[in-house]
């Protein structure tokens, strides 16, 4: 966090003071004269040059000193905003004597790129900045996704004209529009198995083997599921969508990659390896995609272990303490710079490409200081955790083999005299330090994100208010960013259409839990429902502006583990609808605004393909789910010959409906593993640790720097700038709720899919 910047001390800057009092030049006078090509090129990456130099020459200096005046004190606290622009700004503001030479070139360009374009060079790369009418976007062809190309040679221009609008089956070249508009169809189908793990859990005969889980059981979940996630979407929409500084990194791969199959583009000169090359876009997708698709053939399929390559333990394949530390499979992946040569491995853990680097950077070494706390954990023996594997998220008796909850249930129900007689389950150390992580990230994100960005989020409680007592819309066309001056053209989706959506979700939610004898109170569905309201939106917000979610996976399993023990039904539907659903899949689907948001596509006819979609999805989703369930021989089991062992959803989620489900939260908090109760504790503490110096320390520590200054000896004190100062200043902006998510990220990970991630 930075020092807040008072904005009231600029304001009126000409009367006031003659050495930053603006400067009246000649009107015809151009200031994009002075900007180099390859400087254009950064600032109007997508061909809007002349727009850019347009705006930067008709800017008066009254006005752009008025522009980043506001910008710096509402970009003070965003994370993601480039140092180097707002240490410029500043020393703009500062006048045009001490800033020197290119003074009016600068301050036009940074005020330019605040109001009419992004100050986020990745959004530059990819935004939309002009609104055309004509350009065909909610096609019929569209709807189709991936077959637009064809359908633009094949279908005959045919159509109808409504209400002054002309509707064709072939309007024209397929548009970077439709590729986008088909793209939001896509994301959204491919999340609509949201409750597929909760099923599996509940109906393969090697977890609980429930004979109710039938088709109809399947449908009906999934509907209400998906539609709840679209009702707390249009809640969230105000908190990562219309905000600027919702930067959302992990989209904007995505857009670029379209806007180079969909336009034609000139070839740029890349300089790189003492060479100099000349392609576009699409010629460099092209080879790249070509060259992939040739090179996964060699860890995919003819030599798999380069997938994940273990090559340190081969040097002594019966030393298991060389195993735990280098393995990649039960191991940590410690102290091994190759893991992999595997592209889906390297990027697993991290979205490299599109993940901002300190977000990457902090949680790796995070996991590292977490791969020595699970060490520590294992060597000690604490609870036991040197009789199992040291990484596993699987649940293990007292004599290390496979727990088999049947063993201790009768009639959905824990049997305690059962449960005595064979054995209480036990977890790694990797997964225990997973467990409390994931405790202690609840109190840290909350807390730390809601207070550091407080004015973002206030004001966006405030703009949802006013949405459902006016009718309020956020798009503005007197907005600062241009996005929302753009989009206000578009008429706006109500929040009663959201609203309504999400009340006929919950009516189909009680009569499910009517129909079903899951043994779960109607009222937990709006527990669950309040729990996502709160916490929904710092975590929306963290997923915007650092590319990295957690979930409320664990805050969900604790309170249902307090309120309803012994009951794992239960347990997964509030996971399913919880922790999936409403935050997951809401989150999912926000993402899909915003990229609608920065491709200019209008509001309702994202939400058209939003409800469309996710109803024909989920007819295909769960006939699909089913068919597998009843047809694949040995799913989910470890010797499963097509290796479908539900390792990623099936495994996990049993393992915590064991612990938090089937034991309940008292007993592996009052018995088995009671330190994991102080990690709430211990997560706030954290919080409140950076908080105060982030806050009281950009206000108190240039003065004591002052001080120092004078009082030491020059070089003692140079020394000291060169090093003391600049760690203390970067501690200022260290995060730490990235910190909590690079500690807990473990068990079933592990460093060898974190690593090749780093590196790239």
């Amino acid at each position: 966090m930075v020092e807040p910047f008072d904005i009231s001390q600029h304001k009126g800057i000409g009367s006031t003071d003659p050495e930053k009092r603006p400067h009246h030049v000649r009107e015809q006078e151009n200031w994009g004269d002075q900007i180099p090509h390859e400087m254009l090129e950064t600032l109007a990456p997508n061909g809007e040059g002349e727009y850019i130099l347009d705006k930067i020459n008709h800017m008066s200096e009254e006005e752009a000193i008025d522009i980043i005046a506001e910008s710096l004190e509402f970009h003070s606290d965003d994370w993601n905003f480039p140092s180097d622009m707002r240490s410029r700004m500043s020393r703009l503001l500062q006048g045009r004597k001490l800033y020197g030479e290119f003074y009016d070139r600068d301050l036009r360009i940074d005020a330019t790129m605040m109001k009419y374009s992004s100050p986020y060079p990745g959004v530059r790369a990819v935004q939309e900045l002009e609104i055309n009418d004509d350009i065909p976007i909610e096609t019929f062809r569209a709807y189709f996704l991936g077959i637009g190309w064809i359908l633009e040679f094949l279908l005959p221009d045919w159509g109808i004209t409504v209400f002054g609008t002309r509707h064709s089956l072939n309007p024209g070249p397929w548009t970077f529009k439709e590729q986008m508009f088909a793209t939001i169809c896509f994301n959204i189908s491919i999340y609509t198995t949201n409750s597929y793990s909760m099923i599996l859990v509940q109906k393969m005969p090697v977890y609980y083997g429930e004979k109710f889980v039938t088709f109809g059981y399947q449908l009906m979940l999934t509907l209400f599921v998906q539609t709840m996630g679209m009702g707390m979407a249009g809640y969230l929409r105000r908190f990562s969508v219309y905000p600027v500084k919702a930067l959302w990194p992990s989209l904007l791969p995505t857009i670029a990659m379209n806007r180079a199959l969909t336009r034609p583009e000139t070839n740029e000169t890349i300089r790189a390896f003492g060479r100099t090359w000349k392609a576009s876009r699409f010629k460099v997708f092209y080879v790249c995609t070509i060259t992939m698709f040739i090179y996964y053939w060699l860890p995919g399929y003819l030599f798999t272990a380069l997938s994940t390559f273990n090559w340190m333990t081969w040097i002594s394949p019966h030393n298991v303490t060389l195993a735990i530390l280098t393995g990649s499979n039960l191991g940590l992946g410690l102290f091994n710079p190759i893991t992999t040569f595997d592209w889906n491995v390297a990027t697993s853990s991290y979205a490299a490409l599109a993940q901002p680097f300190f977000s990457t950077c902090t949680m790796y070494i995070a996991s590292i200081l977490g791969g020595l706390i699970i060490l520590a954990i294992y060597y000690s023996n604490m609870y036991n955790t040197a009789y199992l594997p040291i990484n596993s998220s699987s649940a293990f008796t007292n004599n290390g083999t496979s727990y088999d909850v049947q063993a201790v249930i009768t009639d959905n129900k824990l049997d305690q005299a059962k449960y005595q007689q064979y054995s209480p389950p036990f977890y790694t150390a990797g997964y225990i330090l997973t467990v409390g992580g994931n405790f202690a990230f609840y109190p840290v994100y909350f807390l730390y994100i809601t207070f550091n960005q407080w004015k973002t989020v206030s004001g966006a409680y405030k703009d949802f208010y006013k949405g459902l007592r006016y009718g309020k819309g956020n798009y503005s066309s007197r907005a600062m960013d241009v996005h929302n001056r753009l989009m206000a053209k578009y008429p706006e989706v109500p929040d009663w259409w959201f609203l309504l959506i999400l009340v006929v979700a919950l009516v189909i939610s009680i009569i499910f839990l009517e129909i079903y004898d899951l043994g779960t109170p109607v009222w937990l569905t709006f527990l669950l429902l309040a729990i996502n309201l709160v916490f929904s939106v710092p975590l929306s917000f963290l997923s915007a502006t650092t590319g990295t979610n957690l979930g409320l996976g664990s805050l969900i399993q604790v309170i249902t583990g307090y309120l309803l023990p012994g009951n794992y039904n239960a347990y997964l539907y509030a996971q399913a609808l919880g922790s999936w659903a409403l935050a997951g899949y809401g989150d999912n689907l926000v993402q899909d605004l915003k990229l609608s948001h920065y491709c200019k596509i209008p509001p309702r006819a994202v939400f058209r393909s939003q409800i469309g979609t996710i109803i024909i999805t989920c007819f295909v989703a769960v006939g699909t789910q089913d068919f597998v369930m009843n047809n694949v021989k040995g799913l989910c089991t470890s010797d499963q010959p097509q290796k479908f062992t539900c390792a990623n959803d099936g495994a996990p989620l049993y393992s915590n409906s064991l612990m938090w489900g089937v034991l309940g939260s008292d007993v592996m908090f009052g018995n088995m593993y009671p330190l994991l109760k102080w990690c709430f504790l211990i997560g706030f503490g954290i919080s409140i640790l950076f908080l105060i110096p982030q806050y009281f320390g950009p206000r108190y520590l240039p003065g004591v720097k002052e001080k120092l200054r004078v009082k030491l000896r020059p070089k003692t004190f140079e020394l000291l700038d060169r090093t003391v100062f600049p760690f203390v200043a970067s501690l200022l902006w260290l995060n730490p709720v990235l910190i909590i998510q690079g500690l807990d990220h473990w068990s079933p990970s592990n460093m060898s899919y974190k690593t090749p991630g780093m590196i790239l």
